[in-house]
């Protein structure tokens, strides 16, 4: 049997503390549809982005803070797209994911 690598993410739970604070903000910028959209179709290329935002890390890590790498550690997890997708498409009152009227 395999061992984990030790910078893995442990469980579910703080898979979750990682993706919770991006579904908030594109909840809250009621964006739920295009980055439902968006992941969807790059779907294919998830393999190839945690290699990627590591390489681009050095260039990139200055404009997203000291903890750029922990920040990206959900993309080394397969299923942290799923439980994203997951909810974003929950309705669980965090934000607008409908259309709402315009009252007069």
């Amino acid at each position: 049997m395999m061992e984990k690598e030790p910078n893995r993410l442990a469980d579910a739970a703080e898979a979750l503390s990682i993706v919770d604070p991006l579904v908030k903000w594109i909840k809250a910028k009621r964006l739920e549809t295009p980055a439902t959209l968006f992941l969807e179709m790059h779907r294919p290329l998830m393999p190839l982005a945690w290699p990627a935002a590591v390489m681009c890390g050095t260039f990139i890590a200055p404009f997203f803070g000291p903890d750029y790498y922990d920040k990206i550690e959900a993309l080394r997890d397969p299923a942290a797209l799923d439980r994203l997708l997951e909810r974003l498409a929950a309705h669980d009152g965090e934000g607008g994911s409908g259309i709402q009227p315009k009252e007069k």
